[in-house]
Protein backbone atom coordinates (compact mmCIF):
# COMPACT_ATOMS: atom_id res chain seq x y z
CA UNK A 1 0.00 0.00 0.00
CA UNK A 2 1.38 3.55 -0.98
CA UNK A 3 -0.29 5.50 2.05
CA UNK A 4 -2.55 5.25 4.84
CA UNK A 5 -5.39 7.92 6.72
CA UNK A 6 -4.66 8.35 10.34
CA UNK A 7 -8.11 8.78 11.49
CA UNK A 8 -7.41 9.46 14.87
CA UNK A 9 -4.82 12.42 13.84
CA UNK A 10 -6.59 13.58 10.70
CA UNK A 11 -2.45 13.37 9.23
CA UNK A 12 -1.73 11.74 6.45
CA UNK A 13 1.58 9.15 6.08
CA UNK A 14 3.55 7.58 3.34
CA UNK A 15 4.76 4.34 3.50
CA UNK A 16 8.31 3.47 2.92
CA UNK A 17 8.47 3.59 -1.06
CA UNK A 18 11.22 1.12 -2.77
CA UNK A 19 13.77 3.23 -4.99
CA UNK A 20 14.64 1.58 -8.06
CA UNK A 21 17.66 1.89 -9.92
CA UNK A 22 20.23 0.93 -11.87
CA UNK A 23 22.58 1.44 -8.97
CA UNK A 24 20.73 0.37 -6.27
CA UNK A 25 20.71 -3.35 -5.55
CA UNK A 26 17.77 -5.11 -5.78
CA UNK A 27 17.44 -5.53 -2.29
CA UNK A 28 17.66 -1.72 -0.91
CA UNK A 29 14.83 -0.14 -0.08
CA UNK A 30 15.23 3.59 -0.01
CA UNK A 31 13.08 5.22 2.69
CA UNK A 32 11.65 8.98 1.14
CA UNK A 33 11.39 11.39 3.98
CA UNK A 34 7.43 11.57 4.31
CA UNK A 35 5.05 14.91 3.99
CA UNK A 36 2.70 15.61 7.39
CA UNK A 37 -0.52 17.23 5.88
CA UNK A 38 -1.69 19.59 9.10
CA UNK A 39 -4.70 21.00 9.58
CA UNK A 40 -4.44 24.06 6.73
CA UNK A 41 -5.92 22.13 4.17
CA UNK A 42 -9.03 21.55 5.79
CA UNK A 43 -9.46 25.54 7.27
CA UNK A 44 -8.79 26.84 3.39
CA UNK A 45 -11.96 24.47 2.24
CA UNK A 46 -14.24 25.84 4.55
CA UNK A 47 -13.04 29.68 3.91
CA UNK A 48 -15.28 28.81 0.35
CA UNK A 49 -18.61 28.61 1.62
CA UNK A 50 -19.69 31.79 2.31
CA UNK A 51 -17.84 33.36 -0.55
CA UNK A 52 -20.46 30.98 -2.27
CA UNK A 53 -23.37 31.22 -0.55
CA UNK A 54 -23.51 35.31 -1.14
CA UNK A 55 -22.76 34.43 -4.98
CA UNK A 56 -25.85 32.73 -5.05
CA UNK A 57 -27.85 35.34 -2.71
CA UNK A 58 -26.76 38.07 -5.08
CA UNK A 59 -27.81 35.53 -8.00
CA UNK A 60 -31.11 35.70 -7.13
CA UNK A 61 -31.69 39.27 -6.23
CA UNK A 62 -30.16 39.89 -9.52
CA UNK A 63 -32.95 37.41 -11.21
CA UNK A 64 -35.58 39.04 -8.64
CA UNK A 65 -34.72 42.60 -10.04
CA UNK A 66 -34.82 41.15 -13.93
CA UNK A 67 -38.14 39.73 -13.62
CA UNK A 68 -39.52 42.82 -11.70
CA UNK A 69 -38.32 45.44 -14.14
CA UNK A 70 -39.22 43.28 -17.18
CA UNK A 71 -42.63 41.51 -16.04
CA UNK A 72 -45.18 43.85 -18.51
CA UNK A 73 -42.97 43.63 -21.20
CA UNK A 74 -42.49 39.39 -20.67
CA UNK A 75 -46.44 39.16 -19.93
CA UNK A 76 -47.30 40.67 -23.85
CA UNK A 77 -45.09 38.26 -25.54
CA UNK A 78 -46.59 34.94 -23.33
CA UNK A 79 -49.92 33.66 -24.07
CA UNK A 80 -52.26 33.68 -21.31
CA UNK A 81 -55.62 31.36 -20.68
CA UNK A 82 -57.09 34.03 -18.03
CA UNK A 83 -60.56 35.05 -19.48
CA UNK A 84 -59.78 39.01 -19.13
CA UNK A 85 -56.79 38.44 -21.36
CA UNK A 86 -59.19 37.69 -24.45
CA UNK A 87 -60.52 40.96 -24.06
CA UNK A 88 -57.16 42.43 -24.91
CA UNK A 89 -56.75 40.42 -28.36
CA UNK A 90 -60.32 39.81 -29.47
CA UNK A 91 -61.34 43.23 -31.27
CA UNK A 92 -65.11 44.43 -32.13
CA UNK A 93 -66.06 43.20 -35.52
CA UNK A 94 -67.08 46.44 -37.08
CA UNK A 95 -71.12 46.06 -37.96
CA UNK A 96 -71.77 45.70 -41.71
CA UNK A 97 -73.69 48.67 -43.66
CA UNK A 98 -77.86 47.57 -43.15
CA UNK A 99 -78.37 46.75 -47.61
CA UNK A 100 -81.10 49.40 -48.65
CA UNK A 101 -84.24 47.49 -49.44
CA UNK A 102 -85.01 47.48 -53.55
CA UNK A 103 -87.92 49.70 -53.84
CA UNK A 104 -91.21 47.49 -55.71
CA UNK A 105 -91.09 47.72 -59.37
CA UNK A 106 -94.90 47.03 -60.42
CA UNK A 107 -93.62 47.26 -63.84
CA UNK A 108 -91.73 43.68 -63.46
CA UNK A 109 -94.91 41.16 -64.26
CA UNK A 110 -97.11 43.29 -65.67
CA UNK A 111 -98.66 41.79 -68.97
CA UNK A 112 -98.55 44.38 -71.26
CA UNK A 113 -96.65 45.87 -73.48
CA UNK A 114 -93.99 43.09 -73.44
CA UNK A 115 -97.26 40.38 -74.08
CA UNK A 116 -100.01 39.63 -76.00
CA UNK A 117 -103.64 38.45 -74.55
CA UNK A 118 -105.90 35.86 -75.95
CA UNK A 119 -108.45 35.21 -73.96
CA UNK A 120 -111.88 33.04 -74.38
CA UNK A 121 -114.98 34.73 -73.11
CA UNK A 122 -118.27 33.69 -71.53
CA UNK A 123 -120.86 33.60 -68.45
CA UNK A 124 -120.29 30.20 -66.52
CA UNK A 125 -122.87 27.78 -67.97
CA UNK A 126 -123.92 29.51 -70.93
CA UNK A 127 -122.83 28.27 -74.00
CA UNK A 128 -123.78 30.59 -76.49
CA UNK A 129 -121.88 33.22 -74.38
CA UNK A 130 -118.42 32.13 -74.90
CA UNK A 131 -116.28 29.18 -75.24
CA UNK A 132 -115.07 29.33 -71.38
CA UNK A 133 -118.59 28.42 -70.52
CA UNK A 134 -117.27 25.25 -68.63
CA UNK A 135 -113.70 24.69 -67.75
CA UNK A 136 -112.40 21.57 -69.15
CA UNK A 137 -109.06 20.11 -70.94
CA UNK A 138 -110.84 20.31 -74.47
CA UNK A 139 -111.45 24.08 -73.99
CA UNK A 140 -107.61 24.61 -72.05
CA UNK A 141 -106.31 23.40 -75.96
CA UNK A 142 -108.22 25.55 -78.02
CA UNK A 143 -107.18 28.30 -76.23
CA UNK A 144 -104.07 27.30 -76.31
CA UNK A 145 -103.95 26.87 -79.97
CA UNK A 146 -105.23 30.01 -80.51
CA UNK A 147 -102.93 31.70 -79.01
CA UNK A 148 -100.39 30.00 -80.71
CA UNK A 149 -101.21 30.77 -83.61
CA UNK A 150 -100.69 34.77 -82.71
CA UNK A 151 -97.45 34.18 -81.12
CA UNK A 152 -96.27 32.51 -84.54
CA UNK A 153 -97.39 35.47 -86.31
CA UNK A 154 -95.31 37.72 -83.61
CA UNK A 155 -92.84 36.05 -81.41
CA UNK A 156 -91.38 39.53 -80.23
CA UNK A 157 -95.00 39.30 -78.11
CA UNK A 158 -94.88 36.00 -76.51
CA UNK A 159 -99.22 35.16 -76.05
CA UNK A 160 -100.16 35.30 -72.28
CA UNK A 161 -103.45 32.87 -72.91
CA UNK A 162 -106.55 34.18 -70.32
CA UNK A 163 -110.11 33.70 -69.63
CA UNK A 164 -112.36 37.17 -69.56
CA UNK A 165 -115.52 35.76 -66.75
CA UNK A 166 -118.42 37.60 -66.84
CA UNK A 167 -118.45 38.01 -62.94
CA UNK A 168 -120.84 40.60 -62.27
CA UNK A 169 -124.13 38.84 -64.92
CA UNK A 170 -126.77 41.56 -66.27
CA UNK A 171 -130.85 40.53 -65.59
CA UNK A 172 -133.36 41.68 -67.28
CA UNK A 173 -135.06 41.99 -63.74
CA UNK A 174 -134.61 43.83 -60.92
CA UNK A 175 -133.63 40.98 -58.55
CA UNK A 176 -133.67 40.84 -54.34
CA UNK A 177 -131.32 44.55 -54.81
CA UNK A 178 -133.17 45.52 -57.86
CA UNK A 179 -129.75 46.33 -59.12
CA UNK A 180 -130.98 44.19 -63.08
CA UNK A 181 -127.24 42.10 -62.08
CA UNK A 182 -126.40 39.54 -60.03
CA UNK A 183 -123.00 38.24 -58.89
CA UNK A 184 -121.60 34.73 -59.70
CA UNK A 185 -120.95 32.54 -56.88
CA UNK A 186 -117.73 32.67 -54.64
CA UNK A 187 -117.32 29.11 -55.36
CA UNK A 188 -117.35 29.73 -59.18
CA UNK A 189 -114.99 32.78 -58.80
CA UNK A 190 -112.75 30.50 -57.20
CA UNK A 191 -113.05 27.45 -59.58
CA UNK A 192 -111.82 30.20 -62.43
CA UNK A 193 -109.22 31.37 -60.39
CA UNK A 194 -107.55 28.06 -59.25
CA UNK A 195 -107.94 26.84 -62.87
CA UNK A 196 -105.94 29.98 -64.18
CA UNK A 197 -103.59 29.55 -61.36
CA UNK A 198 -102.89 25.92 -62.71
CA UNK A 199 -102.75 26.28 -66.16
CA UNK A 200 -100.78 29.86 -66.50
CA UNK A 201 -103.93 31.86 -67.58
CA UNK A 202 -104.71 35.53 -66.38
CA UNK A 203 -108.30 36.08 -65.85
CA UNK A 204 -110.13 39.33 -66.27
CA UNK A 205 -113.30 39.61 -63.93
CA UNK A 206 -115.92 41.27 -66.41
CA UNK A 207 -118.35 43.31 -64.81
CA UNK A 208 -121.49 44.83 -66.60
CA UNK A 209 -123.07 46.55 -63.26
CA UNK A 210 -127.06 46.92 -64.40
CA UNK A 211 -128.04 49.42 -62.27
CA UNK A 212 -125.59 48.44 -59.08
CA UNK A 213 -123.41 51.24 -57.42
CA UNK A 214 -120.15 51.87 -59.41
CA UNK A 215 -117.49 51.88 -56.49
CA UNK A 216 -119.86 49.70 -54.35
CA UNK A 217 -119.60 47.09 -57.20
CA UNK A 218 -115.87 47.64 -57.95
CA UNK A 219 -114.76 46.89 -54.32
CA UNK A 220 -116.92 43.95 -54.21
CA UNK A 221 -114.37 42.14 -56.45
CA UNK A 222 -111.00 44.18 -55.79
CA UNK A 223 -110.13 41.38 -52.84
CA UNK A 224 -109.67 39.23 -55.61
CA UNK A 225 -106.88 41.68 -57.80
CA UNK A 226 -105.58 42.55 -54.82
CA UNK A 227 -104.47 38.86 -53.58
CA UNK A 228 -103.78 37.15 -57.37
CA UNK A 229 -101.06 39.02 -59.55
CA UNK A 230 -103.14 37.35 -62.15
CA UNK A 231 -106.33 38.62 -61.98
CA UNK A 232 -107.56 41.67 -64.16
CA UNK A 233 -110.41 44.18 -64.31
CA UNK A 234 -112.70 44.38 -67.22
CA UNK A 235 -115.91 46.57 -67.62
CA UNK A 236 -119.10 46.72 -70.41
CA UNK A 237 -120.53 50.18 -70.14
CA UNK A 238 -123.05 48.50 -72.57
CA UNK A 239 -124.97 46.86 -69.77
CA UNK A 240 -124.18 49.94 -67.15
CA UNK A 241 -126.46 51.88 -65.88
CA UNK A 242 -125.19 54.37 -63.43
CA UNK A 243 -127.85 57.02 -63.40
CA UNK A 244 -130.51 54.29 -63.32
CA UNK A 245 -131.88 55.71 -66.81
CA UNK A 246 -132.60 52.13 -68.04
CA UNK A 247 -132.83 48.43 -68.09
CA UNK A 248 -129.75 46.32 -69.42
CA UNK A 249 -130.81 44.53 -72.87
CA UNK A 250 -133.43 46.90 -73.62
CA UNK A 251 -132.11 50.19 -73.02
CA UNK A 252 -128.57 51.51 -74.47
CA UNK A 253 -126.47 53.15 -72.29
CA UNK A 254 -124.48 56.20 -71.97
CA UNK A 255 -121.54 56.11 -69.14
CA UNK A 256 -119.58 59.33 -68.50
CA UNK A 257 -115.52 59.47 -67.62
CA UNK A 258 -116.57 59.96 -63.74
CA UNK A 259 -117.87 57.29 -64.09
CA UNK A 260 -115.33 55.14 -65.09
CA UNK A 261 -112.14 57.45 -63.25
CA UNK A 262 -112.88 55.99 -59.84
CA UNK A 263 -112.28 52.67 -61.49
CA UNK A 264 -109.42 53.61 -63.13
CA UNK A 265 -108.31 55.07 -59.87
CA UNK A 266 -109.01 51.79 -57.59
CA UNK A 267 -106.97 49.89 -59.65
CA UNK A 268 -103.62 52.54 -59.35
CA UNK A 269 -103.49 52.15 -55.89
CA UNK A 270 -103.23 47.99 -55.76
CA UNK A 271 -99.93 47.42 -56.99
CA UNK A 272 -97.55 49.68 -54.67
CA UNK A 273 -100.16 48.60 -51.87
CA UNK A 274 -100.43 44.77 -52.56
CA UNK A 275 -97.20 44.25 -54.54
CA UNK A 276 -98.47 42.77 -57.32
CA UNK A 277 -97.98 43.67 -61.04
CA UNK A 278 -99.92 46.66 -62.46
CA UNK A 279 -103.17 45.75 -63.54
CA UNK A 280 -105.21 45.84 -67.00
CA UNK A 281 -108.39 47.09 -67.20
CA UNK A 282 -110.27 46.02 -70.11
CA UNK A 283 -112.83 48.86 -71.22
CA UNK A 284 -115.98 46.92 -73.57
CA UNK A 285 -116.79 49.70 -76.66
CA UNK A 286 -119.53 48.38 -78.44
CA UNK A 287 -120.95 51.99 -80.21
CA UNK A 288 -119.19 55.61 -80.57
CA UNK A 289 -118.09 57.78 -78.23
CA UNK A 290 -120.03 61.07 -78.01
CA UNK A 291 -116.56 63.19 -78.15
CA UNK A 292 -117.06 65.97 -81.10
CA UNK A 293 -121.14 65.41 -80.97
CA UNK A 294 -123.92 68.05 -80.53
CA UNK A 295 -125.25 66.14 -77.59
CA UNK A 296 -122.61 63.35 -76.24
CA UNK A 297 -124.80 62.74 -73.71
CA UNK A 298 -127.50 61.00 -75.84
CA UNK A 299 -127.36 57.00 -75.38
CA UNK A 300 -128.85 56.56 -79.24
CA UNK A 301 -125.73 58.13 -80.87
CA UNK A 302 -122.93 57.86 -78.01
CA UNK A 303 -122.03 55.03 -75.65
CA UNK A 304 -119.15 56.76 -73.84
CA UNK A 305 -120.59 60.62 -73.76
CA UNK A 306 -116.49 62.03 -73.24
CA UNK A 307 -114.43 59.53 -73.80
CA UNK A 308 -111.31 62.04 -73.43
CA UNK A 309 -112.13 63.18 -70.00
CA UNK A 310 -110.49 59.43 -69.38
CA UNK A 311 -108.13 59.80 -66.63
CA UNK A 312 -104.66 59.08 -67.99
CA UNK A 313 -102.62 56.97 -65.01
CA UNK A 314 -99.24 55.45 -65.95
CA UNK A 315 -100.29 52.65 -63.09
CA UNK A 316 -103.14 50.93 -64.83
CA UNK A 317 -102.89 49.50 -68.69
CA UNK A 318 -106.21 50.70 -69.89
CA UNK A 319 -107.43 48.95 -73.12
CA UNK A 320 -109.89 50.17 -75.97
CA UNK A 321 -111.22 46.92 -76.87
CA UNK A 322 -113.87 46.86 -79.71
CA UNK A 323 -116.42 44.02 -79.49
CA UNK A 324 -119.02 44.92 -82.16
CA UNK A 325 -120.62 41.97 -83.30
CA UNK A 326 -120.56 40.84 -87.00
CA UNK A 327 -121.63 38.38 -89.32
CA UNK A 328 -123.17 39.81 -91.87
CA UNK A 329 -121.54 40.87 -95.52
CA UNK A 330 -118.88 43.68 -94.92
CA UNK A 331 -119.06 43.32 -91.42
CA UNK A 332 -114.88 42.93 -91.46
CA UNK A 333 -114.69 46.30 -93.10
CA UNK A 334 -117.22 47.44 -90.29
CA UNK A 335 -114.96 46.36 -87.50
CA UNK A 336 -112.01 47.34 -88.91
CA UNK A 337 -113.59 51.05 -89.33
CA UNK A 338 -114.38 50.88 -85.78
CA UNK A 339 -111.14 49.60 -84.64
CA UNK A 340 -109.36 52.62 -86.86
CA UNK A 341 -111.44 55.32 -85.30
CA UNK A 342 -112.09 54.07 -81.82
CA UNK A 343 -108.91 52.86 -81.15
CA UNK A 344 -106.42 54.28 -83.82
CA UNK A 345 -107.82 58.06 -84.43
CA UNK A 346 -108.48 58.11 -80.81
CA UNK A 347 -105.18 57.22 -79.07
CA UNK A 348 -103.54 59.67 -81.30
CA UNK A 349 -106.21 62.57 -80.16
CA UNK A 350 -106.63 61.84 -76.33
CA UNK A 351 -103.29 59.99 -75.10
CA UNK A 352 -105.18 58.71 -72.36
CA UNK A 353 -105.29 55.09 -73.00
CA UNK A 354 -101.95 52.92 -74.54
CA UNK A 355 -103.34 49.79 -75.96
CA UNK A 356 -106.20 48.56 -78.43
CA UNK A 357 -108.64 45.50 -78.09
CA UNK A 358 -110.45 43.13 -80.88
CA UNK A 359 -113.08 40.78 -80.23
CA UNK A 360 -114.36 38.08 -82.46
CA UNK A 361 -117.25 35.44 -82.36
CA UNK A 362 -116.39 31.82 -83.28
CA UNK A 363 -120.03 30.81 -84.20
CA UNK A 364 -122.08 34.55 -85.03
CA UNK A 365 -119.07 34.99 -87.09
CA UNK A 366 -118.44 31.71 -88.58
CA UNK A 367 -118.57 32.49 -91.94
CA UNK A 368 -116.97 35.68 -91.95
CA UNK A 369 -114.17 35.32 -88.71
CA UNK A 370 -111.19 37.34 -89.63
CA UNK A 371 -107.97 35.26 -89.17
CA UNK A 372 -105.40 36.25 -86.68
CA UNK A 373 -103.14 37.54 -89.87
CA UNK A 374 -105.96 40.17 -90.37
CA UNK A 375 -106.03 41.05 -86.57
CA UNK A 376 -102.77 41.80 -86.55
CA UNK A 377 -102.63 43.98 -89.77
CA UNK A 378 -104.79 46.35 -87.59
CA UNK A 379 -103.20 50.00 -86.56
CA UNK A 380 -101.60 49.76 -83.88
CA UNK A 381 -102.13 45.41 -83.67
CA UNK A 382 -104.31 44.53 -80.84
CA UNK A 383 -102.58 43.44 -78.04
CA UNK A 384 -105.46 41.99 -76.26
CA UNK A 385 -107.72 39.71 -78.30
CA UNK A 386 -110.53 37.90 -77.37
CA UNK A 387 -113.18 35.26 -78.76
CA UNK A 388 -117.18 34.68 -77.87
CA UNK A 389 -119.26 32.42 -79.24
Amino acid sequence: MSGYIDESSNEIFTAPTRKLSSLSSPNEISMAPTRKLSHRSGGHQRSLLPFFVGFLILGVLILGTVEIVFYPFLAQLQPSNKPHAIKHVISTPTPLPTPTPKPFDPNVGAVLPTHRVVAFYAIPGAEATGPAYQLTATMLSSLRAQAAAYQQLDPLHPVQPGIDLVASVPDGFPGPAGTYSHHLDPATIQAYIDFCQQNNLILFLDLDFGLAPVKQEVNFFLPYLERYSFVQLAVDPEWMFPRHDGIPGINLSNVHASDLNPIIQALAEIPMKYHVPRKILLLHQYRPDGDGLANPYNAGVAEIADKRNLLNDPRVDVVIHIDSVGGYKGDQADKTFQYNSWVGQDMQKYHNFRYGGFKMFYHLEAKTLMTPQQVLALKPPPMLVTYGN
